[in-house]
């Protein structure tokens, strides 16, 4: 009975400030460009909307965005949370206002939701889970010589845990050895490139929050290092990479934005499922200047296949 009396009381809520204006808090981990695109990405879908939008970003730290969280439990109607550090503060400040998660790699191990699919509570979303499988592959073929691979990783950040427990899954059915690289800022990532590049044939880079927003310095370590990288990010692969596969984060926030508009219209969380983003949204990238640097051979079929090429 309490859970049906909290579905129709959401549901009456948003009713309500949608005749008048509705505020969607948006909290953000991290300033980079893929963030930043699923913003923009929502901001268009709901261009017809009469919103107000509360765009506030943590500067990486929980605290911050714990912080934001209950911020937007006081003054927002209905919250979007853009990355899984964000998305797990909002869950846990944010009880009886909805909540939409978005660029999350893995919702149920985060602790948002208890599975894919439908469920009761007031939190819904979209994961951005990679392909790891793919790209272990790609390695493999592109990069016959390459034999150990870097991942470099924060490890307070439990969406990279899932990225770096795939990818050492996948590489090891593959005869790939991984090396992990780790830290919990800047420093301790480039002092652990210093320590251990000599163990590294290629790099392996993904949706990391402190790897992409200190890509810049990152790329500049392994360039000078002479490591090629490949990339789970089209943004950290254009600072990056001979080879990005990963997802158009503009249409992420496109999808996240029709979910907030089922709920403003008046849909229950419970009947709108948590989904994975499907593979057509993903985009391959090519750097074929980094590629001659590296005297790497870019075959036809990948040149033919690019979405973008540099």
């Amino acid at each position: 009975m309490k859970k049906r009396f909290f579905g129709v009381f959401l549901v009456f809520s948003l009713f309500v400030v949608h005749v008048f204006s509705l505020t969607i808090g948006v909290t953000q981990i991290v300033e980079h460009p893929a963030l930043d695109a699923v913003f923009e990405g929502l901001k268009e879908e709901l261009s017809d909307m009469d919103l107000v939008y509360d765009h506030q970003i943590a500067q990486g730290s929980f605290q911050n965005a714990t912080q934001i969280a209950k911020k937007f439990n006081n003054d927002s109607d209905l919250i979007v949370a853009i990355a899984t550090p964000s998305a797990q503060a909002a869950a846990n400040s944010i009880k009886n206002k909805p909540i939409v998660f978005t660029a999350v790699t893995d919702p149920v191990a985060a602790g948002l939701i208890p599975k894919m699919g439908l469920n009761s509570g007031n939190i819904v979303g979209i994961s951005d889970m990679l392909p790891v499988e793919l790209h272990m592959n790609l390695i493999k073929k592109y990069f016959p010589e390459a034999k150990n691979i870097g991942l470099l990783f924060n490890t307070g950040e439990i969406n990279s845990k899932k990225i770096v427990e795939l990818a050492n899954k996948y590489s090891e059915e593959l005869g790939l050895n991984t090396i992990e690289i780790s830290g919990s800022n800047i420093n301790e990532l480039i002092t652990g490139i210093n320590s251990r590049s000599d163990e590294v044939d290629i790099f392996y880079l993904f949706t990391d929050n402190l790897v992409a927003s200190s890509i810049e310095l990152l790329s500049e370590k392994m360039k000078e290092k002479k490591i090629p990288v490949i990339s789970g990010d089209i943004d950290i692969a254009k600072a990056s990479s001979v080879i990005g596969f990963g997802f158009d984060y503009k249409s992420l926030g496109i999808e996240t934005g029709k979910i907030v508009r089922r709920i403003i219209n008046g849909e229950k969380i419970s009947e709108i499922e948590s989904t994975f983003m499907p593979g057509n949204a993903l985009l391959l990238y090519l750097n074929l200047e980094r590629a001659k640097a590296f005297n790497l051979n870019i075959p036809d079929e990948l040149i033919d296949n690019a979405d973008i090429i540099e």
